[in-house]
């Protein structure tokens, strides 16, 4: 690989995660953020511990996400890898909902008929809820492959630099 090749693409594909990131953070707080908003319409007092949770670890990495793309050239790995894990914690509640909550045929139940996508009828909560499910996993792994590419240049920087290496934040 050519050394242009070398100092770019580390660059691009961290900008494509971060911008992945954002995305699915954007969708997974929208989703979860309609549930909370619309609470209290049903008179529901107290949302699920698991919406709330959800809600603030979207919230959390879309802040995150968005920071780290105004300042693409700098990451906390540390972050990231701990976006990953607490993305995993909500990917399992929300698959706990889905089954044992809402009663939905399947976990994996993502039949959206885009015509009736508002409404309240269960078959499109069960496909609302599985798509929150699918972009939390994604984002899990997205934010895995963020740190993970944070942790590989941070390592290469360290072992091809013969003179002081920059700060482990700075490693794109």
């Amino acid at each position: 690989m050519s050394s242009a090749a070398q100092l770019y693409l580390p660059r691009l594909l961290s900008l494509l995660l971060r911008l992945s990131q954002l995305l699915t953070s954007i969708i997974i707080t929208g989703i979860s953020g309609h549930y909370l908003n619309t609470l209290k319409d049903f008179h529901i007092s107290s949302p699920n511990g698991r919406f709330i949770y959800t809600t603030i670890i979207s919230s959390s990495s879309l802040i995150y996400s968005f920071g780290c793309l105004i300042f693409w050239r700098y990451t906390l790995f540390p972050v990231d890898l701990g976006f990953f894990v607490f993305y995993l914690a909500g990917f399992g509640v929300v698959v706990n909902w889905i089954v044992d909550g809402m009663e939905c045929e399947k976990a994996w139940d993502l039949e959206v008929r885009f015509g009736v996508w508002l409404s309240g009828r269960p078959k499109d909560q069960c496909g609302r809820w599985a798509a929150v499910e699918t972009f939390t996993f994604f984002s899990a792994i997205l934010f895995l492959a963020s740190g993970l590419l944070a942790v590989w240049k941070i390592w290469k920087q360290g072992k091809d630099e013969v003179e002081k290496p920059k700060p482990w934040f700075r490693c794109l």
